[in-house]
């Protein structure tokens, strides 16, 4: 029996913004049987209360889970490239639910239990047929989300098509 392949890569992000504070942002990339498995976790203590971009999810991307580490009062929010809103757009708070956009169904949860501790997430089969920006309305301090995502593979190196290859002797500068 032939075992998969499996790659692992990881890379961190830091973004310093003026007054001082930091944003750290730590993705992990899981290859394996011609998928690509993005996660990354996002957490920050930001300055003022609005719309803070968290994510971009690629077009084709697949079995997408975005997810609240703990409950909160701030929001996950989705938009596409071209700005126009999916989930919680404008200041206005959708309920939980379906939405279908970017060609799948998206599902958007939130716990209202008193008692419970699980924050608000957003899931979908995939693909999807455009790009898809993830924001958290910032309102309370100190959120952290989590997300996770496939990509097919891309072949970095493709190979030539015959047109490109030329019989020994005939190379031209």
């Amino acid at each position: 029996m032939q075992r998969a392949s499996v790659h692992v890569h990881k890379w961190v992000y830091t973004m310093c913004v003026p007054d001082g504070t930091v944003c750290i942002k730590v993705c992990e990339c899981l290859c394996w049987q011609g998928y690509e498995m993005v996660k990354g976790n996002f957490s920050r203590t930001f300055v003022h209360v609005g719309y803070h971009k968290i994510a971009e999810i690629p077009a084709g991307a697949r079995n997408i889970l975005i997810q609240e580490a703990v409950k909160s009062r701030n929001y996950l929010a989705l938009r596409t490239k071209t700005g126009i809103s999916i989930i919680n757009g404008n200041w206005v708070i959708d309920r939980p639910g379906i939405f279908i956009a970017v060609g799948t169904q998206l599902t958007y949860r939130r716990p209202n239990e008193i008692r419970s501790r699980n924050g608000e997430s957003i899931t979908a089969p995939g693909p999807l047929n455009e790009d898809l920006h993830v924001y958290l309305i910032y309102q309370q301090p100190e959120p952290s989300v989590y997300y996770e995502y496939s990509v097919p593979l891309r072949n970095t190196h493709p190979t030539p098509e015959p047109a490109d290859i030329l019989p020994l002797g005939e190379w031209t500068q």
